[in-house]
């Protein structure tokens, strides 16, 4: 039973290194390609303010039950 399992691991990271060596899966950039260059920029822009808006959010959310529990 347990070389089964060793061999369904061993067939399961063949396959991702399979699938991550493969060509078509990169994503080639150019070094003169701004786009490629600025793309972690970017995510970290985009996940930043995300997170900013969930915070945000997240914090109003605790202030208005805070004032409600108040009122109350």
């Amino acid at each position: 039973m347990e070389a089964v399992a060793n061999s369904q691991k061993v067939k399961n990271s063949s396959l991702l290194s399979k699938f991550l060596n493969d060509k078509k899966s990169r994503i080639r950039c150019k070094s003169g390609n701004s786009l490629c260059s600025n793309t972690p920029e970017f995510a970290r822009l985009i996940l930043f303010d995300f997170l900013s808006k969930i915070s945000i959010r997240n914090s109003l959310i605790f202030y208005f039950r805070i004032e409600i529990l108040i009122l109350q």
